[in-house]
């Protein structure tokens, strides 16, 4: 009789950020995504190749990639342009918490990823966190419960994993932009919330030591964390990032999901709500 015990995968969502901001950025996570690789993708509803680029992810299964929304409000002009973080953040902590400024814009989002989706967003976050600034994390929720019941998308939780200098300190930046705030609001909503978030650096590194950074974040992953990554696989006029970009889609397709399951005990899927992914 075999003495073998089966050997328990955790689940890390790899989740590439950014889908409709450029067709080489769309190129990169459909490429991944069909390697097996990135298993999530959050989609930019008013930048210029979404409604191009949609039904690419429409007949994907949700199997193989969760598709969701990631709410934007530092769009200018549907191209990689961006508009100030701080100033929206400002905006937010002043504004009252009341749900009025911020609804029309996040109902509009929704109504646009379910035009060419036909579907609801399996998840919501922000592109720059802006998803769980105060006001609009609590719009957010709300629509959420309105128009989804029971059938709730999860929302991409900013708890920090593993680090140190700099990379800590952003993301204690990121979880306090209102992170707390989101995981209460979730648990008291009942929407389901991911667990750590893993990815984030300052793309400032070259190709060595973003393939390093990436094999701690796959030897450190718990079950139901989320690791955060923005391909391409050219530049994007305006983009501030480019060069990390590149990189990150090199990394990423050097990834075999079979080798990463035998050497880290990984599994990388999308994550499902319904298998104890709470708040």
């Amino acid at each position: 009789m075999s003495g073998d015990r089966p050997v328990f995968l955790r689940r890390l969502c790899v989740c590439a950020d950014d889908y409709g901001l450029s067709t080489g950025i769309d190129g990169a996570i459909l490429a991944l995504i069909d390697r097996g690789v990135v298993t999530a993708t959050s989609c930019m509803v008013l930048r210029r190749t979404w409604t191009a680029d949609a039904p690419a992810l429409r007949h994907r299964p949700g199997t193989q990639v969760s598709v969701g929304l990631h709410l934007d409000l530092t769009n200018v002009d549907g191209s990689a342009r961006e508009a100030s973080l701080a100033g929206l953040a400002g905006r937010s902590m002043l504004l009252p918490r009341s749900t009025r400024h911020w609804r029309p814009i996040v109902r509009e989002q929704l109504d646009r990823f379910e035009a060419e989706m036909d579907r609801p967003p399996s998840h919501v976050d922000g592109h720059r966190h802006v998803h769980q600034l105060p006001g609009v994390r609590e719009t957010l929720a709300e629509l959420l419960n309105e128009r989804y019941g029971r059938d709730l998308p999860w929302l991409r939780g900013t708890r920090p994993g593993p680090a140190a200098g700099r990379v800590a300190f952003k993301q204690r930046v990121i979880h306090g932009m209102g992170g707390p705030g989101t995981q209460r609001l979730a648990r008291q909503r009942s929407i389901p919330i991911s667990g750590r978030l893993l990815g984030v650096y300052g793309f400032d590194c070259d190709a060595v030591a973003y393939a390093h950074a990436l094999d701690d974040w796959l030897r450190q992953s718990r079950d139901g964390d989320v690791l955060m990554c923005h391909p391409a696989m050219d530049d994007t006029p305006h983009d501030g990032i480019a060069a990390a970009r590149r990189q990150e889609f090199e990394a990423l397709r050097a990834l075999d999901p079979a080798a990463v399951a035998r050497r880290w005990s990984v599994r990388l899927a999308p994550l499902n709500p319904r298998a104890g992914l709470r708040a």
